[in-house]
């Protein structure tokens, strides 16, 4: 039941992060819409990937990736029966290793300018 529980937790914490923080980052990225590719750039650094399309735009890829641990846990149950015998169960819930991530796609035309994004990872957010 407590590593249902834990598991539960978890999910609504990774859920959290990617609902709750999707509005702020896609309002970001629309704020960046119409806005010269050079400002994105001197913004939020070099892109991990550029494609030059055929037209003269260019597609710019931005990649954020770490690792996140969460602790685990440890409790202790002690039962006494009718006999007056104690029993003492210790139940571990093993730590979390999970990998935090946010890919991000923004198209810029030929002259220049943002006209589209998307992204896609369980930890896209505004700064």
């Amino acid at each position: 039941m407590k590593k249902v529980l834990g598991i539960l937790v978890l999910s609504l914490m990774l859920n959290g992060c990617t609902t709750f923080g999707s509005e702020k980052y896609e309002a970001a990225l629309n704020s960046w819409v119409g806005a010269s590719a050079d400002n994105l750039v001197g913004s939020w650094g070099a892109p991990n990937g550029v494609y030059e399309k055929d037209d003269g735009g260019k597609i710019l890829t931005y990649i954020y990736s770490r690792q996140s641990t969460f602790e685990g846990t440890t409790s202790t149950q002690t039962t006494v029966d009718a006999r007056g015998h104690a029993t003492t169960t210790t139940s571990t819930i093993p730590g979390t290793d999970i990998t935090l991530t946010c890919k991000t796609t923004l198209v810029v035309s030929s002259a220049g300018k943002i006209t589209s994004w998307s992204y896609e990872g369980n930890h896209c957010r505004a700064n």
